[in-house]
C-alpha cells in the first residue's frame, strides 16, 4: 500500500500541494503587508493536473529503470514447499562453462 501512495499518489499530489502552501504564505504576506490574496479556485489547474501528471510517470518511469533484476537472470515462479508459499524471485543462470576432455 505504501508503494502505490509513494509510486502515484505523491507525485501527482505535490503540485497541489505546493500550491496550497504557497496561498497560505501569499494570505499570511497579504494579511500582514496589505494587498488581495489570491484565491484558491482560480489556481492554474491544468497546469497543476499536467504537472502531477508528469511527475508521476517521471517517478515511474525511473523506477522501471533503477529495480528489477540483471538481464539475463531466470524467472522462478512462485510455488508451494512443505505448505508453505515461496514466493517468485529471480535467480542467476548456472554459468556455461565448455567441458575440458580429460
Amino acid at each position: 500500500m505504501i508503494r502505490i501512495l509513494v509510486t502515484y499518489l505523491v507525485p501527482f499530489l505535490l503540485p497541489l500541494a505546493g500550491y496550497a502552501l504557497w496561498i497560505w504564505y501569499r494570505t499570511r504576506y497579504a494579511e500582514k503587508h496589505g494587498g488581495e490574496a489570491p484565491k484558491f479556485e482560480k489556481g492554474p489547474w491544468p497546469l497543476m493536473l499536467f504537472l502531477g501528471a508528469l511527475l508521476s510517470l517521471s517517478v515511474l518511469g525511473v523506477s522501471a529503470l533503477m529495480t528489477g533484476s540483471a538481464p539475463g537472470d531466470v524467472y522462478v515462479p512462485a510455488r508451494v514447499e512443505n505448505g508453505k508459499l515461496v514466493p517468485g524471485h529471480t535467480v542467476k543462470p548456472p554459468s556455461a562453462t565448455p567441458e575440458q576432455p580429460q
